[in-house]
C-alpha cells in the first residue's frame, strides 16, 4: 500500500488525513484477534461489544484463540456474524499471549490485525476509529484507549443495550475508574506522539492496537518464546521496522479490572527485564553500563574488505571494537569463500591478506565474517558504515548515536578531514534503521539516501571534531618486508588515543530547512561554550 501524503518525519502523523469515523465506507477486511484464557466471565461481554460494531460486519473477522483454558471456551449465544474459537494448542507447542496472537494471525484473512483482551469491552466506534487510519497510509500502527474498572461486571444484555444505544460509554461512573496513567501521560506530553522521539514505540503496550499485516511480517511478528513483555518487544521491532505509531481518542473501551501488570507491576519489571533488555537495545537504561554481548547490538558496523592489506583492515575493526561504546557488532564483507583452499605456498598466496583478517578474527565473537553489506540493519536500531581505510577514535561511535538521536536524523555522514562540506565517497555514515524502513515503504521510487532525508531526515558533519584518522599509513608496509619495530613483520597500528584530538573544534554541519539549521547551530555553540568552559577551568587552576 502506497500514500500520495509524503512520509512523516520521525513520528509526526499530523499530515496524516484519515476518513471521519462518521461518513466513510470502509473496504479493507479486519481482523480482530483476542488471546483468551480462563476468562469465560469477561469474554461474553467483550464479544457483545464486538457484535455491535460499527464496522461493517461483512468485513470483520473475530478470531477468539483459546490458550489452554480449562474448560474450553465455548461462544456464547450473543458474538459477531464471523466469529470462531481456536485452540492454540491445535496450530502450536507454545502458550502464552505472544503465541496466542501469532496463531490468531496464522487463521485469519483480514488484511488490518486490531488486538482485543478478553476482558476490554469495545464501544461501537472502537474498530472503525483505529482502521480508517489503515485505509489512510500504510505502516502505522494506531492505539486505542481504554479505562480500568473495578466494579462487578455488567450482564450481556446491558451491555448489549447501551452498545445499541450509544451510551456505552455510561456504564460505569468515570470518576470510578482509571486511565493507562504511564500510557496516557506519555502520549499527551509528546503532543500525541507527534512529537515522541525514537522511544515512540514505549506507548505500544496493553490490550487493544491495530496495524496492516504486511506490517506485521515485516517486523518479524511477535515473539512466542517470550511470556512476558511481548508488547514492549513487539512495539520495539514495530518500530524499526519503520512504523508510526498513531494514538486514537476515539478508540475507547472498558478495561474490566486491573491489568495483570497492575496487579504484579513490581514483579513483572523484574521478571521481565533481563528478557527484553537481551532482544531490545532500546531504552539504552534497560542494559545498564556492563560491557556485555547482547543478541540486538545497538550498532551493527560494517566494514569492506575491498582488497585492503591485513594490518589496515585490523587497524580499522579493533578500532571499533576499542569503541567506549561497547554495544556493537562488525560485519566484515568480503570473498570469504575463496578461502576454502589453502595454498602451498604460505607466504605467496595472493589470498595472504583475506587470510591474515579470517583468522585474526575467528575467534572474536562481535566480529562475523559474511559476503555481502547488508543495506539495513535490523533489527539493531543503527547501521554503521566504516570504509576500510578510516578509523575511529574511541568515542567517534557513541557521539553519532547520540547526535543522530539529538538532530533526530535518519542519516548521518561523518566526512574526513579536507573533504569540504560536500558529501565524499570515504564517509562513515551513521543509518537509523526505522528510517531506512520508512523510506522504503513510504519513497520505493527514490534513491536511498534521498528517501530518507525525505522520511526522516539527513546530517553531514566534519571528521575531524570526531577524532577521525586516514588508516591508509598503518598498512605502508610492502609485502615481504619486516619492521624493525613491529613484531613478525607486521605494520604498526596507532592507538585509538594517539589518534583523538585532543581540543577538536565543530565540524561543519549541513543541513535542510530553518528549523534543522537552527538545532545544528545551537549543537554547535552549546559544544564550543562546552569546551571554553573548560579551558578557562584549566587555566584558573594553573594561574589561581
Amino acid at each position: 500500500m502506497t500514500s500520495d501524503a509524503p512520509p512523516p518525519v520521525g513520528n509526526d502523523w499530523g499530515g496524516l488525513q484519515p476518513p471521519s469515523v462518521d461518513n466513510w465506507r470502509p473496504t479493507t477486511p479486519v481482523s480482530v484477534i483476542i488471546p483468551a484464557r480462563q476468562c469465560p466471565e469477561t469474554l461474553p461481554l467483550v464479544l457483545a461489544g464486538l457484535a455491535h460494531q460499527t464496522y461493517p460486519s461483512e468485513l470483520l473477522e473475530v478470531v477468539v484463540v483459546d490458550d489452554g483454558s480449562e474448560p474450553k471456551l465455548e461462544l456464547p449465544e450473543l458474538a459477531p456474524a464471523n466469529c470462531r474459537i481456536v485452540r492454540a494448542a491445535d496450530h502450536s507447542t507454545g502458550w502464552g499471549r505472544a503465541n496466542a496472537l501469532h496463531v490468531g494471525v496464522s487463521v485469519s484473512d483480514g488484511e488490518i490485525l486490531h488486538w482485543l483482551d478478553a476482558d476490554v469491552v469495545p464501544f461501537p466506534d472502537h474498530v472503525a476509529a483505529q482502521a480508517r487510519w489503515h485505509h489512510a497510509a500504510p505502516g502505522l500502527v494506531t492505539l486505542g484507549y481504554k479505562r480500568f474498572v473495578s466494579a462487578p461486571l455488567p450482564a450481556v444484555d446491558e451491555v448489549t443495550r447501551r452498545a445499541a444505544a450509544g451510551t456505552l460509554g455510561e456504564l460505569f461512573p468515570h470518576s470510578a475508574t482509571e486511565p493507562h496513567d504511564y500510557v496516557e501521560e506519555l502520549i499527551d506530553g509528546t503532543e500525541q506522539l507527534r512529537a515522541a522521539d525514537h522511544l515512540a514505540f514505549r506507548a505500544h503496550v496493553g490490550a487493544t492496537a491495530a496495524l496492516r499485516r504486511d506490517l506485521y511480517q515485516a517486523a518479524g511478528g511477535l515473539d512466542t518464546s517470550l511470556r512476558l513483555g511481548e508488547d514492549s518487544e513487539f512495539g520495539y521491532r514495530l518500530a524499526q521496522a519503520g512504523a508510526v505509531f498513531v494514538p486514537e481518542p476515539q478508540s475507547r473501551s472498558w478495561h474490566l479490572g486491573p491489568s495483570h501488570a497492575m496487579r504484579v507491576g513490581q514483579r513483572i519489571r523484574r521478571h521481565n527485564r533481563p528478557y527484553l533488555a537481551d532482544r531490545m537495545p532500546l531504552p539504552r537504561w534497560l542494559r545498564g553500563p556492563a560491557r556485555r554481548v547482547w543478541a540486538v547490538p545497538l550498532v551493527t558496523a560494517v566494514v569492506t574488505v575491498n582488497g585492503a592489506p591485513a594490518e589496515q583492515v585490523q587497524a580499522c575493526v579493533d578500532r571499533l571494537l576499542g569503541s567506549d561504546e561497547y554495544d556493537l557488532r562488525v560485519l566484515l564483507v568480503g570473498d570469504w569463500s575463496e578461502l576454502s583452499e589453502q595454498r602451498r605456498s604460505v607466504l605467496d598466496d595472493p589470498l595472504l591478506d583475506l587470510r591474515l583478517v579470517a583468522a585474526a578474527y575467528r575467534s572474536e565473537p562481535r566480529v562475523s565474517l559474511v559476503s555481502t553489506a547488508p543495506t539495513v540493519a535490523f533489527p539493531s536500531p543503527y547501521l554503521l558504515r566504516v570504509p576500510v581505510q578510516l578509523g575511529v577514535a574511541p568515542r567517534t561511535v557513541r557521539r553519532l548515536v547520540a547526535d543522530a538521536d539529538t538532530w533526530r536524523a535518519g542519516v548521518v555522514q561523518l566526512l574526513p578531514g579536507g573533504t569540504g562540506t560536500g558529501p565524499a565517497p570515504a564517509a562513515i555514515e551513521l543509518w537509523r534503521t526505522a528510517a531506512v524502513n520508512r523510506a522504503r515503504r513510504w519513497l520505493p521510487q527514490l534513491p536511498l539516501p534521498e528517501a530518507v532525508a525525505r522520511a526522516w531526515g539527513s546530517r553531514w558533519v566534519g571528521g575531524e571534531a570526531y577524532g577521525v584518522v586516514d588508516l591508509t599509513a598503518a598498512a605502508a608496509v610492502p609485502p615481504g618486508e619486516a619492521n624493525a619495530a613491529s613484531p613478525a613483520g607486521s605494520a604498526p597500528t596507532p592507538s585509538p588515543e594517539a589518534a583523538t584530538p585532543r581540543a577538536a573544534t565543530p565540524g561543519p554541519v549541513m543541513v535542510a530547512g530553518l528549523r534543522s539549521w537552527l538545532r545544528a547551530t545551537r549543537y554547535v555553540g552549546r559544544l564550543a561554550m562546552r569546551r571554553a568552559y573548560q579551558r578557562m577551568r584549566l587555566l584558573t587552576r594553573r594561574f589561581g
